[in-house]
């Protein structure tokens, strides 16, 4: 089960930061034709799913982690 928690974190953390980097690529286009209104809400989304992004991925990479060994120090003793 911590498999599949792990892989679901890395997923969702992997849309996330996907999701960040559309949204840097149109701020870049937005900032050209619109740049008093909407380009600091779109800075701040971006930053919020990067940073979210990133913790879900650092999670689940941690969460990998653990298990696996966890699972290699119990097959070595045996």
């Amino acid at each position: 089960m911590r498999t599949y928690l792990s892989g679901a974190l890395m997923g969702i953390g992997g849309i996330f930061v996907s999701f960040a980097a559309v949204i840097f690529i149109i701020e870049i286009f937005a900032a050209r034709s619109d740049p008093e209104h909407r380009v600091p809400a779109m800075t701040a989304l971006g930053m919020e799913t990067l940073i979210g992004g990133a913790i879900l991925l650092v999670l689940g990479l941690l969460l990998h982690r653990m298990g696996r060994r966890r699972r290699d120090t119990v097959e070595a003793t045996y």
